[in-house]
């Protein structure tokens, strides 16, 4: 598949049962806006509180099934409180659970977050689950091979072995740096489309800027690399060639998921074979619309007001 600012996608399967299928780290959320973040022994009255579903491509498949797209989440949680809130969030969601696995006497994982009621910025701490994680040889291939594109966002040995699966099936690999891994020397290779996180670059590449890290990442054969750099806008390269696109300026509440809702778009985006500019136009708007709301999946839209929020900003 091949991209640029101004053609279209000219490669992609036929439709099928899930148009994306992800695997990724799924979590509860418990949010609290605060006045501003703590320092330490501070005390500090929250205004607002929420427990939601999150995590970097389980959020991106809620955007997406927001927008009309079939997806599939595969993995494992605990069979507890939290493990069945994530399932019912997803089937809320209209997410398909047939490949989610509920472990029994085990923890899953929840993330504490706090955001500042004048910013939108947040500080979060969590505890991971004590479930197993999902072996390889449980995940079902045949879900890979089908579907148009596999949502990643971590290097592990299941997350290779499925990107493995998926390149030799023809299906697209869209990668969320989140995490820096050991792996992702083999795990990049595999990959298509790579969208990252700025604070994933100085974890991956401590004191590199956004453009080397994006001329290294192509380095592996991505041809399409993103940077997200928060209210900068992103950092976009495609065959050697770059362009910035500033974000859109709207009233912030918590930026909590505004990366997995950006994901959210460029891959809706990417199912609608647009040109690469319009990607980024609707991956930016995605983002910026649940920005506006407290927690990572509150704010995400569906087509009609990306469409008209793009209308207004446009006209």
């Amino acid at each position: 598949m091949k991209l640029s600012p101004n053609a279209k996608i000219t490669e992609i399967k036929p439709a099928v049962p899930f148009s994306v299928v992800g695997i990724g780290m799924t979590t509860v959320d418990y949010l609290l806006i605060v006045p501003e973040l703590p320092s330490f022994g501070k005390q500090l009255q929250a205004s607002e509180f929420l427990r939601q579903g999150g995590g970097p491509v389980a959020t991106a498949l809620v955007g997406l099934a927001k927008l009309g797209i079939p997806v599939a989440y595969i993995g494992r949680v605990g069979n507890d409180f939290e493990g069945q809130f994530i399932r019912q969030s997803f089937i809320e969601a209209k997410v398909d659970v047939s490949h989610l696995d509920m472990q029994d006497n085990a923890s899953s994982r929840i993330a504490m977050v706090l955001v500042d009621e004048q910013t939108g910025e947040r500080c979060f701490t969590s505890r991971p689950g004590n479930y197993e994680e999902i072996d390889e040889a449980e995940i079902d291939l045949s879900v890979i091979s089908n579907t148009q594109i596999l949502h990643l966002d971590n290097a592990e040995p299941h997350t290779v072995r499925a990107a493995q699966i998926a390149q030799n099936s023809g299906t697209l690999v869209v990668f969320d740096g989140t995490w820096y891994s050991e792996l992702l020397d083999a795990f990049l290779p595999l990959v298509d489309v790579a969208i990252v996180s700025n604070v994933f670059v100085k974890r991956w590449m401590p004191n590199v800027s956004p453009e080397i890290a994006l001329d290294q990442l192509t380095s592996y054969g991505i041809k399409t690399c993103a940077v997200t750099m928060g209210e900068e806008g992103v950092i976009v390269q495609q065959d050697g060639q770059k362009f910035h696109w500033p974000s859109f300026s709207v009233e912030v509440v918590d930026t909590t998921g505004a990366g997995d809702a950006f994901h959210a778009g460029f891959i809706y985006g990417l199912l609608q074979e647009w040109s690469l500019e319009r990607i980024v136009q609707f991956a930016s708007a995605v983002a910026a619309l649940n920005c506006m709301h407290l927690g990572g999946r509150t704010g995400l839209p569906d087509l009609p007001a990306v469409e008209q929020f793009l209308s207004q900003r446009n006209s």
